[in-house]
């Protein structure tokens, strides 16, 4: 994949001049100072300035600094979703979706089908729990700028994961079936009443459905603190081992990328979220109020409800960690104090040895 390939590139010093990346492999390409600081070419004169600075949604330009430095700059964000099947809702007499997990589980009791063969969602993927962790008033580090320890093992983690396990274990759930993109195919399929996913999984999804059925996209549901929506995705990233001048054109080809123009477009094409609030605004008025589905996401950058995860240099390994007990957890192979546990204690280790 992408990210494995650039690293391959650092270590013979065959870096790409300019590449996608999210903000655990940025950390990691960061840690071998592989990344270039963007800031003279964002102040240069033909750079980004300050009224292009604040046209860039606040949280989107907060997840691309590494320690306040602009080691990268947005443009593929995202955010989670909840996929349902109206027609299915409608036949079990549920009129809205879901607002909160309360509302979740117990929406996906009703349309559950064991005859027919259907479940009511399936889940939950690492980014769900996470987002979930947050919810319940946990976090993901002991510190989100000096971590030292995981602490996903807390009772809010717990909590999170135990509304799964209760779910799975009453056949209102399921665990994700193995295969890429497993629960995206049971979904179109009618196998699940809901499925949890990026607003992009959209464009994924509106083809193979066609005419088989109505759905429609709903913000992700609320815990005890409220929202707390993981916001993912890439941003650019440009590496040092270029000279200057490429340095230079590399952020000129960002500051067209990341234009009114282009974000606008990009992200009625692609479903991402725009990274420039004139351009929210833009679609807002025209593509959402027209597909007011699709503008579920982006409508979660002014209800101040996303958050950014920190990343360490291994974050990649702990979240392989991470989703191999949350995995156990869901099969029922350890219930979820002890897969938590586990998970902590692994990704703690992984965070110290490297």
């Amino acid at each position: 994949d992408l990210n494995k390939a650039v690293l391959t590139g650092i270590a013979a010093n065959q870096a790409p001049d300019v590449a996608q990346c999210v903000e655990t492999d940025a950390a990691k390409y960061n840690s071998s100072k592989a990344l270039a600081d963007l800031t003279p070419y964002i102040n240069a004169a033909d750079g980004l300035g300050s009224a292009d600075l604040k046209d860039i949604f606040p949280v989107m330009l907060s997840a691309a600094r590494i320690n306040g430095t602009y080691f990268q700059f947005p443009f593929n964000k995202s955010t989670t979703v909840v996929y349902y099947n109206q027609d299915m809702f409608a036949a079990k007499g549920i009129s809205s979706p879901p607002a909160t997990w309360d509302e979740f589980f117990s929406d996906a009791t009703k349309l559950a089908d064991p005859a027919k063969g259907v479940t009511g969602i399936e889940g939950p993927s690492i980014d769900t729990f996470l987002s979930m962790l947050y919810e319940y008033g946990g976090q993901l580090y002991d510190s989100p700028s000096n971590p030292t320890k995981a602490t996903i093992n807390s009772v809010a983690g717990v909590k999170a994961m135990t509304l799964w396990s209760n779910a799975i274990k009453s056949g209102a759930a399921k665990p994700i079936p193995a295969g890429a993109f497993a629960d995206e195919v049971d979904f179109q399929n009618q196998k699940t009443a809901m499925y949890i996913s990026t607003q992009v999984s959209y464009q994924f999804l509106v083809k193979p459905i066609g005419n088989k059925f109505k759905f429609a996209e709903a913000a992700f549901p609320a815990g005890d603190n409220g929202v707390k929506d993981e916001m993912f995705g890439a941003n650019m990233c440009v590496f040092n081992k270029s000279s200057q001048d490429v340095q230079h054109g590399a952020l000129l080809y960002i500051k067209y990328l990341t234009s009114q123009a282009s974000t606008t477009e990009w992200a009625q094409k692609t479903s991402y979220m725009p990274v420039r609030q004139s351009a929210f605004a833009t679609l807002q008025s025209g593509f959402y109020a027209q597909n007011p589905s699709q503008g579920v996401g982006a409508g979660m950058l002014n209800k101040g409800d996303l958050i950014v995860l920190p990343s360490t240099p291994t974050s990649n390994e702990q979240r392989d960690a991470l989703s191999t007990e949350l995995g156990n957890i869901a099969a029922g192979r350890e219930d979820p104090k002890t897969g938590l546990d586990k998970a902590a204690s692994k990704m703690t280790d992984i965070m110290t040895t490297g």
